[in-house]
């Protein structure tokens, strides 16, 4: 935007140069146009009828047209920054150039930024003022009336300050406060960084547009400071912003913050205009400083790509006198004219109706160069909000309908859900089988674990029969969990046996014995029966609540509403698969028989066989030093047999009787086992989840009770759209019908 500057040169300006000055310096000051013509544009005489001043205004209404849009936080529209430290004559500096009063305080009298823009297409001079309290945001409060004396302007200036200053108190009540009643709502360490819009109207001025920025303070809290500090490098760190900087000729530049900042944004130096303010200010005895401003000056020190500017700003007593513009131009270029270092620099670089020509000029040339990108822009900008409106939830039609469409589409996917029949990952089923089979590996670790030994200290778990070459991996991995259980001896069998024998004949094994050893085991299976119910509840829990949010989140009161409802549903279902989970592992508990007779008899038989191995064999199971572990976890599926000392092993007939009662438990405990995981599971598969799904929407058109009256009206309340989406809507519209306007006056400007 600003690499073809230094290419614009004019000679009239080159040969105003005194002749020590370096040729960097005539490359710096020559970009910019005739002092001579700007000054006839200052006073308002032929130039504005001319046809570059037509063009001029158009530019310039164009960029007005953008700002009052509010198109400067949607896309970086060029603009001229006014930056400097406090009590750099800034506010002189704006009046000066406006030709309007800004206020006048002792220290900080900018309190939140000024957005100022002067247009000569009017034939009398007027001034309005608004109020942008959110600088990102395209909402602009107009505040004043139009305002058609100069007088006037200072108060109304106040007011829109406080009213920016005080964002708790409606602005309206501000338009009619006198200076007192201001001054008492202004804090010292009050700052906003809302824009005051000063738009103004005058047949004798030059097409301009600036933000004049608060300040840059040392004397507040740090935090007061940062605010300053953070808004003037927020203005000022883009590309499309010239910096005009404001450094007393008093000032050692190096020195000044305003010029470190300016430094930061533009290392290139590129797009910072630097104007030296208060120049008769610097004593005569001030020799090393006017050696440093001639040397800044002719180019020799810190060189600016768009140059240095000097004005004379009137003081008090010129201001008391009232003078005019044309006057303090007079004074000024006297003054010039007559002191050191100033009457050895450009003369197009000394005055305010040069800067104020040139500044029009380069700003205008800047908005031209940049309409395409501003164009591609917008259009760039408007394709990412559309995307973000496409992004939010549609509007609805009927209420009815809509409620109606979101519970049969809840059904739909719940129920697809439950029975397994759901489009891509079906995680419901996967999560409630692994539940399933941690229920299925409870139930295993309650198992009778007999040791077919007369005691079992000194000998390894025997391990069991399985038929491996009939078993998955996984029923493997299930069966070499070791049990909860602690083992259990033929000697402590015998005193079961024992205890329950009565008038019984001789060789006759009592039936309660058996039953002992199984209930030692069926009655632990409530617990995991129950776990199991709690874990699918859950699951089930967490895809209603998934489900919920998906159809019916979109609408926070029906989303309540609905969950109420599905939440009531859920529990009474609940409480009837609770009592069925607890009624399936009741029949577990006696009589204890089965029908599948001939996979109890495969597995009595196969018990019965490795009991009686293992007893007359005792002696290979010995737990030997350095010999197989007694540690029995994991226990092994079929114990290897260690190799040992003969010894005394228990006479098979002697304890024929125990070894029949252990494989009689051990088979119909497996029996049993194989039926209770799979009859909890497909309890809790049927009576709680199917159950939950089938008829379901039915269920829930039955408790909105649409037939009763006001149903249509509590529907309509239901599906109000959340407040905060209906923001967000209407934040997005807004923004993508300001694009569009700002895209429209784009496409349409032609000069």
């Amino acid at each position: 935007m600003f690499k073809n500057v230094n290419t614009r040169r004019r000679r009239s300006e080159t040969s105003t140069h005194s002749q020590g000055q370096s040729s960097s310096q005539t490359r710096t000051t020559t970009m910019l146009s005739s002092s001579s013509s700007t000054g006839a544009t200052y006073q308002g005489t032929t130039l504005a009828d001319s046809d570059y001043a037509r063009k001029r205004r158009e530019v310039y209404k164009l960029l007005r047209k953008l700002q009052d849009l509010g198109a400067q936080g949607q896309i970086k529209i060029p603009q001229i920054a006014v930056i400097g430290n406090q009590s750099a004559g800034k506010s002189s500096l704006v009046e000066a150039v406006t030709g309007i009063s800004v206020p006048r305080d002792a220290g900080t009298c900018t309190r939140c930024p000024m957005r100022c823009s002067v247009s000569t297409a009017t034939k009398e001079w007027s001034c309005t003022i608004s109020l942008q309290p959110e600088p990102d945001e395209p909402t602009i409060q107009a505040f004043s009336p139009r305002i058609t004396s100069k007088a006037d302007v200072e108060l109304w200036i106040r007011r829109a300050q406080t009213a920016l200053l005080n964002p708790g108190i409606p602005a309206g009540s501000f338009v009619n406060k006198t200076y007192e009643q201001l001054k008492q709502l202004t804090e010292p360490s009050m700052f906003s960084e809302g824009i005051v819009l000063v738009d103004i109207e005058d047949p004798e001025g030059t097409e301009l547009a600036f933000i004049d920025l608060p300040g840059l303070i040392q004397n507040e809290s740090d935090d007061v400071i940062q605010l300053v500090k953070s808004m003037v490098e927020d203005n000022i760190k883009h590309e499309e912003t010239v910096i005009l900087l404001n450094v007393p000729a008093t000032d050692d530049i190096e020195n000044v913050q305003a010029f470190k900042l300016a430094r930061e944004a533009d290392p290139e130096r590129k797009r910072t205009i630097a104007v030296v303010t208060k120049p008769d200010l610097l004593s005569d005895g001030a020799t090393g400083l006017k050696q440093d401003w001639l040397d800044i000056l002719q180019g020799r020190k810190h060189q600016l790509t768009l140059g240095y500017y000097v004005v004379r700003l009137p003081d008090d007593e010129q201001r008391r006198r009232n003078i005019t513009r044309a006057q303090l131009d007079v004074e000024a270029q006297a003054y010039f004219a007559s002191k050191l270092p100033w009457k050895n620099a450009s003369p197009s670089r000394l005055g305010i109706p040069n800067l104020v020509s040139d500044l029009s000029k380069l700003l205008m040339r800047i908005l031209q160069d940049s309409i395409p990108q501003l164009r591609k822009n917008a259009t760039t900008r408007l394709a990412k909000v559309n995307l973000e409106i496409g992004r939010l939830p549609g509007l609805i039609g009927d209420p009815m309908t809509e409620v109606l469409k979101r519970i049969s589409s809840f059904c739909k996917d719940v129920q697809a859900d439950v029975y397994g029949h759901s489009a891509g990952k079906r995680t419901f089923v996967h999560r409630s089988r692994s539940t399933h089979r941690d229920f299925k590996i409870a139930i295993r670790k309650t198992m009778p674990d007999f040791w077919p030994f007369m005691k079992i200290d000194g000998y390894v778990n025997p391990g069991d029969p399985g038929d491996i070459e009939n078993e998955d991996k996984s029923e493997v991995h299930i069966r070499s969990i070791p049990l909860d259980g602690p083992p259990t001896s033929l000697l402590r069998v015998r005193e079961v046996i024992k205890d329950f024998t009565g008038w019984e004949l001789p060789r006759h094994i009592p039936h309660e014995a058996k039953e002992h050893f199984i209930s030692l085991s069926v009655n632990k299976w409530l617990p995991p029966a129950i776990l199991c119910f709690q874990g699918s509840g859950a699951i089930l829990d967490a895809h209603i609540e998934n489900n919920i949010k998906k159809h019916f989140g979109q609408f926070k009161d029906l989303e309540r509403h609905m969950t109420t409802i599905i939440t009531g549903e859920v529990g009474r279902i609940q409480q009837d698969a609770l009592k069925a989970v607890r009624d399936v592992v009741a029949r577990e508990s006696g009589p204890y028989y089965t029908e599948n007779s001939h996979y109890y008899e495969s597995a009595y038989l196969k018990w019965l066989k490795h009991y009686r191995y293992v007893a007359t064999h005792a002696d290979n199971y010995r737990d030997m030093p350095h010999g197989v572990s007694s540690d029995r976890s994991p226990s092994p599926i079929r114990a290897t047999p260690v190799v040992a000392a003969p010894a005394l092993a228990p006479s098979r007939l002697e304890y024929e009787a125990e070894l029949i009662v252990m494989a009689t438990v051990r088979a119909y405990c497996q029996v049993a086992y194989k039926r209770i995981v799979d009859h909890v599971p497909r309890t809790i598969q049927h009576d709680l989840n199917q159950v939950f799904v089938d008829d379901l929407e039915e269920r829930l058109l039955s408790e909105l009770k649409l037939g009763e009256p006001g149903s249509s009206e509590r529907l309509k309340e239901l599906v109000k759209e959340d407040p905060q989406v209906a923001a967000e809507r209407r934040r997005l519209l807004d923004l993508k019908r300001l694009l569009e306007e700002v895209i429209l006056a784009l496409n349409s400007f032609v000069i």
